[in-house]
């Protein structure tokens, strides 16, 4: 099983989903989470469950996460995949109500519509959503402004942001889930600077 003691334990699992061993790597992750939280591994998602969804929804969904729906399926990513019936457009969830105090300026109005939700962050009922033209990621956060930001360019460096930090719970004997969160967190600020990793992670501090 994959054990975290030092900062070169951690596995960066792909550049891209598909690239050569990003199954192989993911994998390793995924399989060491499941065995660690006592889970059932999920099943692939067929093209044709897929195919459904997109048609509900009117869009395609970006190429990597399609990938990784029919290699892992909703697989245990340290965030929630969400599954295909609440899968959905943005603006349609109540999360996005402005009637719940959300004011959102011009800029994040224009965006609303084009955002589809695909997962739960943390748990707190925030969430990350792909723009149904671009295929960029947004993070909706219904508790502080700026309510809705792009987080990231590809679906692909989302999941391998979250595959690096679901490492945290695999810390071993010689180290503590402390150490292995400050050395994820240097390696994901790295890849999206401090602002965003404050942004995702709830740490103080955000302009």
């Amino acid at each position: 099983m994959l054990e975290i003691n030092n900062k070169e334990d951690i596995i960066i699992p792909f550049d891209k989903i598909g690239d050569n061993d990003w199954k192989i790597k993911t994998s390793q992750i995924i399989e060491a989470l499941a065995t660690n939280w006592n889970d059932e591994l999920k099943d692939p998602i067929s093209t044709t469950e897929i195919s459904a969804l997109e048609t509900r929804l009117g869009t395609t969904l970006p190429e990597g996460l399609n990938i990784f729906y029919q290699t892992f399926g909703l697989a245990n990513i340290g965030e929630e995949l969400q599954d295909f019936n609440t899968i959905g457009w943005l603006k349609d969830t109540g999360a996005a109500d402005p009637e719940y105090g959300l004011d959102f300026t011009p800029e994040e109005n224009e965006l609303l519509p084009h955002l589809v939700t695909f997962s739960d962050c943390l748990g707190n009922g925030n969430m990350f959503c792909f723009h149904s033209e671009t295929k960029e990621i947004y993070f909706f956060d219904h508790d502080e402004t700026p309510n809705i930001i792009k987080m990231f360019s590809t679906v692909d460096e989302y999941i391998k942001g979250c595959l690096i930090f679901a490492q945290s719970d695999l810390f071993g004997e010689n180290t503590t889930q402390d150490d292995v969160d400050k050395w994820n967190e240097e390696i994901i600020e790295k890849l999206i600077g401090k602002n965003k990793l404050r942004k995702w992670r709830y740490f103080s501090g955000w302009k």
